[in-house]
C-alpha cells in the first residue's frame, strides 16, 4: 500500500470529521450565516475537492492528488483561520454570543484550523514524495529510491 494515499486519506477523513462537528455547531446555535459564494466555496474546496483528491492518491493520478489535497487544504486552512479568528463577523469565535453551543463552537474551529493545517502539510509531503525528480543526482536518486511510490 501506498503510504501517500494513506497519510492523504486520513488526513481528508480528520478534515472532514472535524468539518462536519463544527457544522452541527453552526446548526446548534441557529447560526448558519454564509454568502452563496461562501457556501459554494464550503462545498466545493472545503468537501468536495478533498475528497476527490483522496480517490486520486489511490489511482494512477495521485500526483495530481496530491496537488489537489495541498490546495484544498491550504484553500480551507487560510479560510478557516481568517473568518473563525481573523475577521470580525458572525463566524469568529471571540464575537459569539454566550450559549450552549458557544464551546463546541470554539473548539470545533480550533480543530478546523489545527485539521486543515495538517492537510497542508501532509499534501506538501506528498507533492514532494511524488514529483519526478527534477535532475538525477546522487541526493535525487536516493530520494527516488526511497519513496517507492513511483
Amino acid at each position: 500500500m501506498s503510504k501517500t494515499a494513506i497519510y492523504g486519506t486520513a488526513a481528508v477523513a480528520l478534515a472532514t470529521a472535524a468539518n462536519l462537528l463544527h457544522a452541527i455547531s453552526h446548526v446548534g446555535q441557529d447560526d448558519v450565516s454564509l454568502a452563496a459564494w461562501q457556501w459554494a466555496y464550503v462545498i466545493c474546496v472545503i468537501y468536495l475537492v478533498p475528497m476527490a483528491a483522496a480517490v486520486l492518491l489511490w489511482t494512477p493520478y495521485r500526483l495530481a492528488g496530491a496537488w489537489l489535497l495541498l490546495a484544498s487544504m491550504l484553500g480551507s486552512f487560510v479560510f478557516d483561520l481568517s473568518y473563525h479568528f481573523l475577521i470580525p463577523g458572525l463566524d469568529n469565535v471571540s464575537t459569539l454570543q454566550p450559549g450552549a453551543w458557544l464551546v463546541p463552537f470554539w473548539v470545533s474551529a480550533v480543530l478546523l484550523v489545527a485539521a486543515s493545517g495538517l492537510g497542508v502539510l501532509v499534501g506538501g509531503w506528498a507533492v514532494y514524495r511524488l514529483s519526478p525528480p527534477a535532475a538525477v543526482g546522487p541526493e535525487r536518486s536516493q530520494r527516488t529510491s526511497q519513496t517507492g511510490d513511483r
